[in-house]
């Protein structure tokens, strides 16, 4: 009876954290891509992971240092003048540490490093809540049950971009900081968003898909490496290794249908598994 009602549990815990949440572009990390000193992580946009982000006015980004040279994080255009504009400026700062910045003004913010001028990346801030509108939203705990991983997107548009936000939280809903992970989305089969080595320093992070060639729904993976720095040898990074959580946005429907069906299936297969009843589907 109680593994019957444990399965309830969960089948209802799927549907209720897949209901749909409001965009709240809060704040964002970004990662200095271990390499990026040398030429060439700028033919992908991958210097800085990502190379773009959207938030609110007040909201403040944090750029980590996971490359093994000293960089810096300067606003303005290096064509236009390796000084920069003035705006925000973290100097030169050396691997492993971090540089944040709030922005109190919306607006476009270009920036590079002074150092690797081929470094470039862009802050969008928008109005609070400037995009209220109901997006998809998912929500699915690990199979250790150490950590549970949000999804959210925008609903697909054709001819536009859309914005994937990825968090990672203990039980609690607390951040879990340092998390390694990939992001994969296709729609129609075509492949829409690559993101490989990414590091949610402070436990989220937002990617960017190329323009959409129709509103179709998109199918999300998000596959988790482990816990621990960029820097360090995988081998020694803890929590859930290789484990993939998959999503799909429909966007007639708004909730992330996928994750919904995922977590009914292993809540049905507790039920058959340990009461030995075969439920009628």
């Amino acid at each position: 009876m109680k593994t019957i009602m444990l399965g309830s549990i969960l089948a209802l815990f799927a549907v209720i954290a897949t209901s749909p949440a409001f965009a709240d572009h809060a704040n964002a990390d970004v990662s200095i891509a271990s390499g990026s000193s040398s030429p060439g992580c700028e033919k992908t946009d991958e210097c800085y992971t990502p190379s773009e982000v959207t938030v609110d006015v007040g909201s403040e980004v944090t750029w980590t240092n996971d490359d093994s040279a000293s960089h810096t994080v300067t606003s303005g255009d290096p064509k236009k003048g390796l000084d920069g504009d003035g705006l925000f400026d973290s100097g030169l700062f050396f691997a492993g540490k971090s540089f944040s910045h709030k922005f109190d003004e919306e607006g476009e913010y270009t920036y590079f490093c002074q150092v690797h001028t081929w470094m470039k990346g862009k802050v969008i801030v928008q109005a609070a809540h400037g995009d209220d509108h109901a997006v998809p939203d998912a929500m699915v705990m690990t199979q250790d049950g150490s950590m549970m991983a949000h999804i959210s997107t925008e609903p697909p548009a054709k001819g536009k971009e859309a914005i994937v936000s990825v968090e990672f939280t203990d039980p609690n809903e607390e951040p879990v900081e340092h998390v390694n992970f990939e992001v994969t989305a296709t729609q129609d089969g075509k492949q829409v968003l690559s993101a490989m080595g990414q590091h949610a320093h402070s436990g989220i992070t937002e990617l960017t898909t190329s323009a959409l060639d129709s509103d179709h729904p998109l199918d999300i993976q998000v596959k988790i490496l482990g816990i621990g720095l960029p820097t360090d040898d995988p081998a020694t990074w803890t929590g859930p290794k290789g484990e993939t959580v998959s999503a799909s946005v429909v966007p007639e429907f708004g909730p992330v249908a996928m994750i919904i069906l995922a977590s009914a299936i292993m809540g049905i297969i507790v039920i058959t598994a340990r009461s030995r009843v075969i439920p009628k589907l």
